[in-house]
């Protein structure tokens, strides 16, 4: 871009250093630390490193590359910890997945980067916003490829901004695209011939999200629900040693009776470690025990079949409702290619590791009303989660965050969480094992949580709700949709204004 008032950064080790910090600056704008700014200025760096290497894209795909390296090396972090102390993998195993998987991951901004420096004309406002439109269509491949790993969107990172506006409106892919339009006009706004149109990009992004923010997509429905979600806080070693299952029925049974009245005590995620047909007869004595009329009992335990599968599964007691989850985790409850990495099997030793998909679409009638059923992960899957819209009136999930210890990766699941919320304009029901369990209204907000890492029980009311948002309707199409225009356009206009000389 002409007229950056910048020393020229493209050097391959000069540049790429600040393409690495870049990556790390934007993990702040995710929980727990939750600095939006950290967003479109780190976006802002690796963009403008970008425009200094048009025409280059090795150099490009490198900065990327270096840029995603910092990114997924310190935000998943937490991948080391769960197989380490977890996982009981050897030191050397872990460390080698991690840092696999880590360079893996950094394999789509290096992707990303070199398309664009090698047909985006980046030194002109329409290749900055093909640039940002681009971004978007890198996180729906992160999303689905490979089974998907939608963590770190960087629509997640608009919660409790005015930006959050466009969550329910298109999605966390549609709250990202705003963020890399901000990050395009920061770009923008530091060239002296475009900084008005920087700067008005900037605020008009703001302004029209600050003035979605009144909207209301869904409506309240119905008398609210009483909950009481329970926080065993049981430590993984202690949940699978031989007697794990007398163990934890006595621990949840001990605070579900310390409990009020409710609609409904939800356990979390394989809260007692075993078979359904096990402990069904205790567990209905648990539920008949509950105060309050018609309460009813909400637990994940595992669900065997008859032909031999085994589901990760929520209970209902009484009533015999079931979900069986349906986005199971590589290498935690199956093992990808089983037959190639048996010997990564033997090597991690995580229990019930060979799990089966469930078909369910996620409704569950809970407290005599439809509620979306998750378990875990699946939280970080929009399109799992309004599955069960518009008939389900709120949503219910259990997980158990102790795999991940005492790591970034429990403050970034409660976050990707309250953003299930305000996309859906549904409450959540969320129990953990060791925390955060939370109550969280459909604006996203914490009605009552948990402390990390103790016994606890939450204790609220939530309010169902009818209808559907917009983005819970259409999905992430309208956003992809803009992503693809941005692109084929802003490529097509911004290189023919190239040829003819034009300026900025």
């Amino acid at each position: 871009m002409r007229g950056l008032p910048l020393p020229d950064l493209s050097g391959r080790w000069t540049g790429g250093l600040l393409a690495l910090l870049a990556g790390v600056l934007a993990v702040l704008a995710f929980a727990p630390v939750s600095l939006f700014t950290a967003a479109p200025l780190a976006l802002a760096v690796w963009f403008g490193l970008l425009v200094r290497v048009q025409g280059r894209p090795r150099r490009a795909a490198w900065f990327g590359w270096l840029f995603g390296l910092g990114f997924f090396g310190v935000g998943t972090s937490w991948i080391f910890n769960s197989l380490l102390v977890f996982g009981q993998a050897p030191l050397v195993v872990a460390s080698v997945i991690t840092v696999a998987f880590v360079l893996v991951m950094a394999l789509y901004p290096a992707l990303l980067s070199a398309l664009a420096a090698r047909f985006l004309p980046l030194h002109r406002m329409e290749g900055l916003l093909a640039l940002a439109g681009g971004l978007v269509l890198l996180e729906l491949a992160r999303s689905w490829l490979f089974s998907g790993f939608p963590w770190l969107l960087f629509g997640h990172a608009t919660l409790d901004t005015p930006l959050a506006s466009w969550l329910p409106l298109a999605g966390e892919l549609g709250a990202g695209l705003m963020v890399a339009l901000i990050a395009a006009g920061l770009v923008l706004a530091a060239g002296r011939r475009s900084r008005g149109v920087g700067v008005g990009l900037v605020a008009g992004v703001v302004v029209v999200s600050a003035a979605l923010l009144p909207l209301q997509w869904t409506d309240p429905d119905g008398d609210p629900v009483r909950a009481t979600l329970v926080q065993g806080n049981i430590d993984q070693e202690r949940k699978w040693a031989p007697d794990g299952i007398r163990h934890s029925l006595e621990v949840y049974r001990d605070l579900t009776a310390e409990a009020g009245p409710a609609d409904l005590v939800v356990w979390p995620e394989t809260a007692i470690p075993a078979l359904a047909r096990e402990v069904d007869g205790m567990l209905e004595q648990v539920a008949a025990d509950l105060p309050g009329e018609d309460a009813q009992l909400v637990t994940g335990l595992f669900d065997g079949h008859r032909d031999g599968d085994i589901h990760n599964a929520i209970l209902t007691y009484p009533g015999g409702a079931a979900y069986h989850k349906r986005q199971l985790v590589p290498f935690g409850e199956y093992i990808p290619l089983r037959e190639q990495l048996a010997w990564l099997d033997r090597l991690l030793m995580i229990p019930m590791s060979d799990l089966a998909r469930g078909e369910d679409d996620g409704r569950i009638t809970l407290a005599g009303r439809t509620a979306g059923a998750s378990i875990c992960y699946e939280s970080a899957y929009a399109r799992h989660i309004r599955a069960a819209l518009p008939e389900a009136g709120f949503l219910v999930n259990v997980s158990n965050d102790a795999w991940f210890g005492d790591s970034l990766a429990p403050a970034q699941h409660l976050q990707i969480a309250r953003v299930r919320a305000v996309e859906t304009g549904r409450p959540i029901l969320r129990a953990t094992n060791t925390g955060v369990s939370a109550l969280i209204d459909a604006d996203g907000r914490l009605i009552e949580g948990s402390p990390l890492f103790e016994p606890a029980t939450v204790h609220g009311e939530i309010r169902p709700r009818s209808g559907i948002t917009p983005a819970a309707a259409m999905g992430e199409g309208p956003a992809v949709l803009a992503a693809l225009v941005l692109v084929v356009l802003g490529a097509a206009v911004g290189r023919r204004q190239a040829r003819s000389g034009d300026p900025v």
